[in-house]
């Protein structure tokens, strides 16, 4: 297996696609601040030029990450049945629990130095260009980070599951935003009518890490990171799972 993840690293670091989304990451983290800093230099009244907002910013989007997995686990890994990475694999030894294991690993290390160099550029064009304010420093979007952690890895293994069961990226999307959003967002409205399903609802990530949720700090409770470990460790094992069932009946 060892020797399928270093040639995943191989294929991963000398291929375009994860330098041109690394570098579409952090240009964004460079939109966003450069932007506050512009309109807070145009405008004196402006009041969001400042990096308390540009924290508030992002503790707004929890599901920044998982919807960020997704994307790494795509780049990576769509169309690998198409052109032949897996059946070459397989063809060579690797067995499918290794290939599945192989695929996590790389794309969470991967996954892991994206996110990095993401928030390392935004918080240092954050820093660098606005006005320091310290109503809401940068170790709290690491708190938020640490306890959307599990929940962002089942999102990968899901991201996982769909890229490993359809050949057809749109398709694969699809059933992840399906599984992430509107499954939620359905038991939430049903919820409204039937107490069961609010109850369910309110353990469902796509649910109490939306943007209305997370003005909560869901993060600074042990209610809230009772919640992150024990769905994101449901996620885990049901996607895992999931995914090694399918990869095992996949025609390579």
């Amino acid at each position: 297996m060892l020797n399928y993840i270093r040639s995943e690293f191989y294929r991963v670091f000398h291929s375009k696609g994860i330098y041109v989304t690394l570098a579409l990451l952090a240009a964004c983290a460079i939109l966003i601040n450069a932007v506050l800093a512009c309109f807070g230099a145009v405008s004196p009244d402006f009041a969001y030029d400042n990096t308390s907002f540009a924290m508030q910013f992002l503790l707004q989007l929890p599901l920044l990450y998982p919807f960020a997995a997704l994307l790494i686990v795509y780049v990576l890994y769509e169309g690998a049945g198409k052109n032949g990475n897996l059946k070459n694999a397989v063809a060579f030894g690797v067995s499918r629990e290794k290939l599945l294991a192989g695929q996590f690993v790389v794309s969470t290390i991967v996954s892991l130095a994206a996110m990095v160099v993401t928030l390392g550029v935004y918080f240092a064009c954050a820093y660098a260009l606005l006005d320091f304010d310290a109503t809401i420093a940068g170790t709290e979007v690491i708190r938020q980070v640490l306890c959307v952690l599990p929940t962002a890895i089942a999102s990968l293994i899901l991201a996982l599951l769909c890229v490993n069961m359809t050949d057809r990226g749109f398709v694969g999307i699809l059933v992840w935003l399906l599984v992430m959003i509107l499954i939620p967002e359905i038991f939430r409205y049903v919820g409204y009518r039937v107490d069961v399903f609010a109850r369910i609802a309110d353990w469902m990530p796509g649910h109490f890490m939306d943007m209305q949720n997370a003005t909560e700090l869901f993060w600074r409770t042990g209610e809230g990171i009772g919640k992150c470990m024990i769905a994101g460790a449901a996620g885990v094992a049901v996607f895992g799972i999931s995914c090694w069932l399918v990869l095992r009946k996949k025609e390579m």
